[in-house]
């Protein structure tokens, strides 16, 4: 994909020591993963690569929002996204993931390429429950008129079960009784 080639690191032309790299992530990003929960936002990513002769230690903060979908009105709200967090890339025979934090290179490989672990940072800080900012019980943020039919759904329903609470035949059937 063109859209990610920016986040591809030729680090084996780098010398020894720290390197930064920016990143502005936005929808031109979210667009490149079919499955993501998030077709926007406004992200900076700031990396710090520090190469070692046997490993490679990255450092991401993550700072910004993304828009997110309010669980109870389906408007869509920003949700603010701060990550730090570090990754570290030892160079092996072969690939291998040794932890979340220890990915094993081969040392023929000459790159790597970070949009797929930005974009895991950035769905592994969104929030279960995604409400608009005030939480549950402040809903001044939602939309008006969604939460004002879903309250109306709400009570209808339980007005409903409470008619067929009172039908007296499944009282008479109720006292049936089979061999």
């Amino acid at each position: 994909m063109a859209a990610l080639k920016e986040f591809q690191i030729a680090y084996v032309g780098l010398s020894l020591g720290k390197h930064e790299f920016s990143y502005k992530i936005n929808e031109k990003f979210f667009s490149c993963f079919n499955e993501s929960e998030v077709k926007s936002g406004n992200v900076k990513c700031a990396l710090l690569l520090e190469k070692k002769s046997d490993m490679l230690v990255l450092d991401f903060s993550i700072k910004g929002y993304v828009d997110l979908e309010c669980d109870l009105c389906l408007d869509d709200y920003p949700q603010d996204i701060i990550i730090d967090s570090k990754l570290i890339f030892k160079f092996g025979e072969f690939y291998l993931e040794q932890s979340d934090e220890i990915i094993v290179i081969p040392t023929t490989q000459a790159e790597i390429n970070v949009a797929q672990y930005i974009y895991e940072f950035i769905h592994l800080a969104l929030p279960a429950k995604r409400v608009h900012p005030g939480g549950l019980g402040d809903r001044m943020n939602c939309d008006k008129e969604v939460i004002k039919r879903l309250e109306n759904l709400s009570h209808s329903k339980s007005n409903k079960k409470k008619a067929t609470q009172t039908d007296s035949r499944w009282e008479e059937l109720k006292k049936l009784k089979f061999d």
